[in-house]
């Protein structure tokens, strides 16, 4: 019998734990929540990881696919059915299936949330032209939605809670039941999927509360900003490098002190700089320093770029006094980041 895929996931992970290996290499978080997120997991539980933009959300979801081995599918199903078990509109009926191998990165199925999202966007609609072709009653004119494509993946869900109230109840289902009806036809369609959702808090534009129903399917861990030596980790693994100019582990923490400095500063800012600021500052540096012709990144540089990476992210609370003197919090910021290098 086929195992599911959340069966193929607790194995995955218990088995790169037996070898002494990280299951999450490449999220950098600590401990208490990368062991929150891999009991979720393994308890196959669906995932909603909370927290500020630029943390790393999306890449342990992405981490997460990875973990998954090949998948056995039917070439041309858009249900992505297993070879033992064809029954969606497109297998049933055929007499040759022929069987494919999916690699486990792409066992996954990414959804952005935002406020114009439509329940037929994730369930699937009725497609005119197949209609006009094949006729309105047979159910192979039905497209899809990303919900059926995530059968047997990962179903990832960035910022939920941008979803709309109506959108997110047709989740409900799919996560109680694991099956959804194909809208006109008499057909219910199996989905063995595992959600990882993502959500902001809620003082972020666009933000939405996750209704009780919704929220009560998943398990929540908080992701918080990484710690300084993480971030540092972070800009190395995942930082751009720019050809014939070098940056030092020092000007790689400088990068990281900005956004420490900006982020001890809560009063003054409604927006604090995720970690993608350090990457900009980092990656702006070097760029100024090869337009200058300089082979190495200096502090200079760094403040440079600083600046006018904050310049374009930095929101200033309005109860702040420096509400009309960006400039000179900047400023501060910057000098701040050089005594926390220090």
């Amino acid at each position: 019998m086929a195992k599911t895929l959340r069966q193929d996931l607790r194995e995955a992970i218990l088995a790169k734990l037996a070898k002494k290996q990280d299951p999450l290499a490449g999220f950098y978080a600590d401990d208490l929540t990368r062991e929150a997120i891999l009991a979720v997991l393994v308890a196959g539980r669906h995932l909603l990881l909370e927290g500020p933009p630029g943390i790393g959300k999306t890449t342990v979801a992405r981490i997460i696919a990875s973990l998954l081995p090949p998948m056995e599918s039917i070439a041309d199903c858009r249900y992505n059915c297993h070879p033992q078990k064809p029954a969606c509109p497109d297998c049933t009926g055929k007499k040759k299936l022929k069987k494919i191998k999916v690699p486990g990165v792409n066992r996954f199925i990414r959804i952005q949330g935002s406020p114009e999202m439509m329940p037929e966007d994730l369930m699937g609609d009725l497609d005119p032209v197949l209609a006009m072709r094949i006729g309105i009653q047979d159910p192979r004119a039905f497209t899809p939605g990303k919900i059926q494509k995530a059968h047997r993946k990962i179903l990832f869900i960035d910022e939920l809670n941008r979803v709309p109230q109506r959108t997110q109840n047709t989740l409900v289902q799919v996560l109680e039941e694991g099956i959804t009806t194909i809208a006109g036809f008499d057909l219910s369609s199996e989905v063995d999927t595992l959600v990882v959702a993502t959500e902001n808090p809620e003082e972020y534009a666009g933000a939405e509360r996750v209704s009780e129903t919704l929220s009560d399917r998943f398990e929540q861990v908080r992701i918080g900003y990484p710690s300084f030596e993480d971030e540092v980790a972070i800009l190395k693994q995942y930082g751009n490098t720019i050809e014939g100019v070098t940056a030092s582990n020092d000007i790689i923490q400088l990068s990281v002190a900005v956004s420490n400095a900006a982020r001890s500063m809560p009063d003054e800012l409604e927006r604090l700089p995720s970690v993608r600021a350090s990457l900009s500052i980092y990656e702006q540096s070097q760029s100024l320093a090869r337009l200058k012709n300089s082979k190495k990144v200096s502090k200079t540089h760094v403040e440079d770029a600083a600046k006018r990476v904050l310049e374009g992210r930095l929101a200033v609370s309005s109860e702040s006094r420096y509400y009309e003197k960006q400039d000179v919090l900047i400023e501060k910021i910057v000098d701040q980041a050089k005594k926390i290098k220090n």
